[in-house]
């Protein structure tokens, strides 16, 4: 799968932006009637709808929060897949996921974070990660009705962090929405964050942005490229409010008791984000029944590796 190589145009996006709809469970979207949807599917290489697969989408309205959620839901569903994207990441990247979850007969449910993608909020930008939660648990609640059981929940980077917050702060089990959680990089702590830290408090009160570094976290040339100078939806400033909530997520992770749930890490051998190192043996004390999968080669960005290496990644995947 290939991204288109056009530019989707600042006109475009707007226009998809005008053109979205409250999102509505009974209602699947005709894209043959929605030239903006029809352009961002085509320039991200995203599913179509078809014969077996309906196409549901549209914008979740909440606490003067927009949403952008789509779902792809085979004819015959054997269960759902609830995709979290990274930091910095949105819907539109995770093309080759959503194919591949596809091919497993499941209902696909993707939505941009706050302050990412088509999504509202300053950009890339969030107080606490608390509001990423409740913006997942309204996610569910809106698709309920089109999720078939059981619940998978797939998070890449921030995505897992978001789902690990979602299981340390669930009061009832018997609630808890997911039988798995496949957690891809997961944020638990940044490389360098003991020094990093203290810098960013020294600075904070002077800086309220910072200029973004593109890194080479994946093997993957042509997405690097697309990510550095074609996707519309790149930020290029990162704010410091971000990096407190992170820090804030940091402390609780470490803080938090640990857990007999069993999720199932994927972490790449070459990444240069997280001190993943350190992230695994907490997280092993964390969740004693943890299986971790170490992919040799792999980077940060495992959702969007090479081809052979995300063969690798994927087929680690617990849901299969």
């Amino acid at each position: 799968m290939h991204r288109a190589q056009t530019n989707l145009e600042a006109q475009q996006v707007e226009q998809l932006r005008d053109s979205l709809q409250p999102f509505d469970p009974k209602t699947a979207i005709d894209i043959h009637a929605n030239t903006g949807l029809r352009a961002y599917l085509d320039f991200y290489s995203l599913p179509k709808s078809s014969d077996n697969r309906a196409l549901f989408g549209g914008y979740l309205n909440g606490d003067d929060q927009q949403t952008l959620l789509m779902v792809w839901q085979p004819a015959v569903s054997v269960g759902t897949a609830i995709v979290v994207h990274g930091y910095l990441d949105h819907t539109g990247l995770y093309g080759h996921l959503i194919e591949t979850l596809l091919d497993r007969g499941l209902t696909v449910v993707c939505y941009d974070l706050i302050g990412h993608g088509l999504s509202s909020g300053q950009p890339a930008s969030i107080q606490d990660f608390s509001q990423y939660v409740s913006q997942l648990d309204q996610v569910l609640n809106a698709t309920a009705e089109l999720c078939t059981a059981p619940l998978h929940g797939l998070g890449q980077s921030t995505g897992g962090a978001i789902l690990l917050k979602q299981l340390i702060e669930c009061d009832n089990r018997e609630t808890y929405p997911f039988a798995s959680l496949d957690l891809l990089a997961p944020l638990v702590q940044p490389k360098h964050w003991g020094l990093n830290r203290w810098l960013f408090a020294l600075t904070r009160p002077f800086r309220k942005t910072a200029k973004r570094v593109f890194r080479a976290n994946s093997q993957d040339a042509a997405f690097l490229h697309f990510i550095r100078h074609i996707d519309p939806f790149q930020p290029h400033r990162l704010p410091s409010d971000w990096i407190s909530a992170m820090a804030e997520w940091v402390a609780q992770i470490h803080d938090c008791t640990s857990t007999p749930f069993a999720i199932n890490v994927i972490q790449g051998d070459n990444d240069g984000t997280l001190d993943w190192q350190h992230n695994i043996e907490l997280l092993q004390r964390k969740f004693p029944h943890m299986r971790l999968h170490l992919i040799p080669g792999a980077g940060h960005q495992l959702v969007n590796e090479e081809a052979t290496l995300r063969q690798e990644i994927f087929a680690k995947l617990s849901l299969y």
